[in-house]
């Protein structure tokens, strides 16, 4: 049976700190009705990102802290195959929140093999 996500990124309120300090996070509510999965977050474009994070999950809250200025993007699965969701640009000084459910069947993230991210 397939596994795929839903996800639905929010921003969240701005918050203080230090000036030229990587001051950016990302609490993401994880729903896998206790499957385990990887969650990486990724800076760049898919094609030309990098690792920044990786956390294994049962579901629950996974949290991304001191995160720098620029474009990111999840891919969330075990296998050579995983799903990837939107790409998004974070700013200094921001808390941003996503909820993310597992769900099987269809879904509305793309799903590329781990080696073209």
């Amino acid at each position: 049976m397939k596994t795929v996500l839903c996800l639905l990124w929010l921003v969240g309120a701005s918050f203080a700190s230090a000036a030229g300090a990587c001051s950016a996070s990302l609490t993401v509510q994880l729903e896998t009705f206790g499957e385990g999965v990887t969650v990486e977050l990724r800076q760049g474009t898919p094609g030309s990102s990098k690792v920044v994070a990786s956390q294994q999950s049962h579901g629950g809250t996974v949290y991304f802290p001191k995160l720098c200025a620029g474009s990111y993007f999840m891919a969330i699965g075990n296998a050579e195959s995983v799903s990837v969701t939107p790409v998004r640009q974070f700013e200094d000084s921001r808390a941003y929140q996503s909820s993310i459910r597992v769900v099987r069947g269809p879904g509305n993230v793309t799903r590329r093999g781990r080696s073209s991210l």
